[in-house]
């Protein structure tokens, strides 16, 4: 059952902490088991399959690239268990003189003790996801 104290949601503390001043997770390159695959939601540069740590990594960089670096994540939760974890948070950035305040959540799964092996992101909605990203 997943749980706020496992010591997997104790990683992700770690991992989202530098997120709140506009930092990027702390993607802890031991806790990462290649060919790691992120699920990434939207449409066009910022959606889609990436495989790799890097790859990830750079997903997030363009997340801050097109926000100016306004990117921040608030109101963070974590549970985990042996297998899973859930993060869920708020997302703010602007971006062309528009403003984002979205909720979110990220699915991880762990390959063994504190190896994420994949991740999905889920957006509240997609449309106004795609929207602000891609600049329409």
């Amino acid at each position: 059952m997943l749980s706020t104290t496992h010591p997997h949601a104790k990683l992700f503390e770690r991992i989202y902490s530098p997120t709140l001043t506009g930092q990027g997770p702390a993607l802890l390159d031991e806790a990462i088991t290649e060919p790691f695959v992120a699920h990434t939601a939207g449409h066009g540069p910022i959606g889609g399959t990436f495989v790799g740590l890097q790859a990830f990594k750079g997903h997030i960089a363009l997340l801050r690239h097109l926000s100016g670096g306004t990117l921040r994540r608030a109101s963070i939760e974590y549970s985990a268990d042996d297998n899973w974890a859930v993060v869920s948070q708020v997302m703010t950035a602007s971006r062309n003189g528009e403003n984002l305040e979205m909720t979110v959540a990220g699915f991880w799964r762990f390959s063994g003790p504190g190896q994420l092996a994949e991740h999905w992101e889920a957006v509240a909605d997609e449309a106004a996801w795609d929207t602000f990203w891609n600049g329409h």
